[in-house]
């Protein structure tokens, strides 16, 4: 063997000997670290007993209670996990809808500020206004009254809605506003009566008639009929 070749064979075997003592000093490293933590975990554990004991003189428990206490916490052990599972559920769950709730309350906001730019919130506030004032103006007797005329009042909306009404009341408003813009004050008796004998004019009057008929008839049937004079001097 030559020079050279032992020279090689020997800077190998330096090189294979400094990977050994790095490695053996990884390991005493490991060992050490392993060491260190076996001493804390046993320092904590003691803690821990210590604790423990502390803790159960403290509650007083006897042997067959803490023999009880674990077998029931044994025996419902499927419970608990399953209660565990549900947690993990609700949290992935809470996890999930924070977009969508997060969504939902910036439409709630952009709602509200729409509502707010078409005043309904100011409405709202004016109807609350009248409430208590009407509240405040009214006594309880007053509100019973107005409690009892509920059903006439909605039979009479109910009566007003009616497509004949609405338009006998649309033709008495415009009605009234030609003849305030169009009204001639200075006209002659002779005129009055000419106007009087219209066809329109004999119509409206006609309607007058029937209309003013129509109140009597339920006035007289609201109001309980009093007997005449004559009547009484009879009985």
């Amino acid at each position: 063997m030559t020079v050279a070749a032992i020279e090689d064979r020997i800077a190998a075997l330096d090189v294979k000997l400094d990977f050994i003592v790095e490695e053996l000093s990884h390991l005493r490293q490991l060992r050490q670290s392993g060491e260190d933590l076996v001493a804390d975990l046993t320092i904590v554990g003691k803690d821990a007993l210590g604790d423990a004991a502390e803790a159960l003189g403290a509650a007083a428990l006897r042997p067959a209670e803490i023999g009880q206490l674990i077998r029931t916490v044994l025996r419902d052990a499927a419970l608990l996990t399953s209660a565990l599972r549900q947690l993990e559920s609700a949290a992935d769950f809470i996890e999930d809808a924070q977009p969508i709730v997060r969504d939902l309350f910036r439409q709630a906001i952009a709602g509200s500020q729409v509502l707010e730019q078409k005043g309904y919130f100011n409405a709202a506030r004016a109807g609350v206004r009248i409430g208590d004032s009407l509240i405040q103006s009214h006594s309880a007797e007053d509100l019973k009254q107005v409690e009892a005329s509920v059903p006439q009042l909605i039979g009479f909306l109910r009566e007003l809605t009616r497509p004949e009404v609405l338009q006998a009341l649309e033709a008495i408003i415009h009605g009234f506003g030609r003849v305030q813009a169009t009204m001639d004050v200075d006209k002659s008796f002779f005129g009055l009566a000419r106007d009087l004998n219209s066809t329109e004019a004999r119509r409206g009057m006609a309607i007058l008639v029937e209309f003013l008929k129509v109140v009597g008839a339920r006035g007289a049937a609201a109001v309980p009929a009093i007997p005449s004079t004559h009547e009484t001097i009879e009985r």
